[in-house]
């Protein structure tokens, strides 16, 4: 039996021996990989944040290692009851004292990555203690194989901490590459059922990596497959032909309507999921300004805008709260696609479920007490919501306009809703009939909405099979009044600029790496390999209408700012 890419399978070929070490070459005071790894377990314990926030967003973690590690804790939390059963049985940790955190992390790779166990950076004495048990840990892997008649690592895996297990598999058709009919066609060569079951009937039907899929019953360029699907390196999700993203994620695109030939913008665009899907509904005609403050999850946007062959978008590096909308090269733009930093709370195809499990299994879980909502970090991630919808509205020639979250409070949605109408009188929602009006849950009569006002916007849930979302779609009513955006842009001018910014440590859900897609040992590579890109001057200093992308071959050593991230599924 061939190796999966994940570890070896049973009865297959073994991973490299983890007894082989070498020199770490850390500099001083840097911690061991496994022992900064560790900390990050032992801080997740705590939940002090979530596991994006304290490996991508954290500085103190090597660029190239974020990623790496980032990996490496999801599979260790994935693979954790297993692991522990396998070092329970061997003592490893009364015998060799290295932690409970870090012998997790190391026999994760020794008996499940398919290199073994990492070297660089890594402590010699601690690989050497771990591997001096190799053939016990390996021998009680096996035995607990057999046990559970596992085919394949997965198997090994309770069923809810499974890939894919909570949710449908969405695919979003990529009109400038194929189409609907197309797409379905080549599936259907490849064996799979088209079924078309009522929405009470999708659970049924379309239970786990069934070989059958469907069109979506609410957004015509969607297709539902079970959970658990791996498309990942599929013809068509290779080619571009096809996108993997939640159905809630393509629910915005679907809000704002751009039409072929216009101009529109994506404020927070990294990234970019949501911007390809606006400009695959325009059929690359036209113009896409795609905005985002960082350079690197902006690069992230031009690789995969890239892929899926979008020839329309000019990505800058900018704050959009910093523009200014009177500029003359923003004068066409009609539609304004909104998703900013959120708390993530809907995300539950994140890692989220691992986390509580592994806490479960940990020391004294009873005491470890879930932290209730922080209301003054929501009371300012909903400010900062509603000033990016404000500012949209400044642009005097928008005439439509989508608000989404990844969020299930009401404080980053309704309410948020309500303050941008009680703001102004330029803009009212959207109807129902043009707010994805066949999806049955809609927004909560609370937060200052009206039951009509409810009605027009959208909620959707995990029990849905989709991540928790809201959208929200405004429509200009007046023409702009020239003079009231002036002088807001004035007093803008006298704000505090760190008022522009998102709350730090906001939810990453969007530009981490696919955790769909196995971890592949401690020789993964950083993904997002675009060249960084240059920051966009601020309003008061004109920008240069160049080139969509100025490439630069140094980053000058700043710091990426902590903004929330979404890729697969985004």
């Amino acid at each position: 039996m061939s190796y999966n890419g994940r570890g070896k399978t049973h009865g297959g070929k073994p991973a490299r021996s983890g007894g082989q070490v070498s020199r770490t070459g850390l500099k001083e005071g840097e911690l061991p990989f496994y022992k900064q790894a560790a900390n990050i377990l032992a801080r997740l314990e705590r939940r002090e944040g979530s596991i994006k926030n304290l490996t991508i967003g954290n500085d103190d973690i090597k660029d190239e290692d974020k990623r790496t590690i980032y990996a490496l804790i999801c599979q260790t939390l994935k693979f954790a009851p297993v692991l522990t059963r396998v070092l329970d049985a061997n003592k490893v940790m009364k015998k060799e004292k290295l932690g409970r955190r870090a012998e997790l992390l190391m026999a994760n790779d020794m008996l499940l990555s398919s290199q073994g166990l990492r070297r660089k950076d890594a402590d010699p004495k601690m690989n050497k203690a771990m591997s001096r048990h190799e053939s016990s840990l390996k021998r009680e892997l096996n035995r607990i194989r057999q046990e559970v008649r596992a085919r394949n690592d997965e198997d090994l895996v309770p069923l809810h901490l499974r890939d894919g297990a909570s949710t449908f598999r969405y695919v979003r058709v990529n009109n400038l590459v194929s189409n609907m009919d197309k797409v379905l066609e080549h599936f259907y060569k490849e064996g799979y059922e088209i079924v078309t079951p009522s929405r009470d009937e999708l659970h049924d039907v379309l239970q786990v990596r069934a070989r059958k899929l469907m069109r979506d019953l609410d957004l015509d360029d969607v297709l539902v497959f079970p959970p658990g699907t791996d498309l990942h390196a599929h013809r068509l999700f290779v080619t571009g032909a096809i996108i993997l993203q939640d159905k809630a994620s393509c629910m915005p695109a679907h809000v704002v309507q751009p039409t072929p030939g216009s101009t529109a913008l994506d404020a927070c665009a990294a990234p970019g999921n949501k911007t390809s899907h606006m400009v695959s509904m325009m059929g690359n005609e036209g113009k896409v300004f795609a905005f985002d403050m960082d350079r690197f999850r902006l690069n992230t946007l031009v690789k995969l805008t890239d892929k899926a062959q979008c020839k329309i978008i000019e990505a800058k590096c900018a704050n959009f709260l910093e523009l200014d909308p009177l500029d003359p090269e923003y004068a066409s733009v009609e539609f304004a696609l909104l998703d900013p930093s959120c708390s993530g709370s809907g995300i539950v195809n994140r890692m989220d479920v691992l986390v509580d499990s592994y806490i479960a299994l940990s020391q004294d879980a009873d005491q470890v007490a879930k932290p209730e909502t922080d209301k003054a970090r929501l009371a300012s991630l909903a400010e900062f919501q509603t000033s990016i919808v404000l500012h949209a509205m400044r642009f005097p020639n928008i005439k439509r306009i989508s608000y989404s979250t990844c969020s299930v409070h009401e404080e980053e949605n309704e309410a948020v809703v309500a303050r941008v109408l009680a703001a102004q009188s330029e803009f009212a929602l959207a109807p129902r009939d043009q707010v994805i009006p066949s999806w049955p849950r809609r927004g909560l009569e609370s937060s200052g909405l009206t039951e009509d006002q409810a009605a027009c916007v959208v909620r959707t849930l995990p029990e849905d099979g989709t991540n928790g979302f809201f959208v929200a779609g405004f429509v200009r009513q007046t023409p702009a009044d020239l003079n009231r955006i002036r002088e807001e842009l004035k007093a803008l001018a006298n704000t505090d600029k760190s008022a522009m910014l998102p709350p730090k440590d906001d939810a990453e859900a969007e530009a981490a790496p696919d955790m769909d897609a196995p971890y592949r040992g401690n020789k993964r590579k950083a993904a997002g390999g675009a060249k960084p890109v240059k920051k966009e001057k601020r309003h008061d200093k004109k920008p240069k209408p160049a080139s969509a992308v100025v490439p630069s071959t140094k980053s000058k050593g700043k710091k990426r700012p902590k903004r929330k991230e979404s890729v697969a599924d985004s």
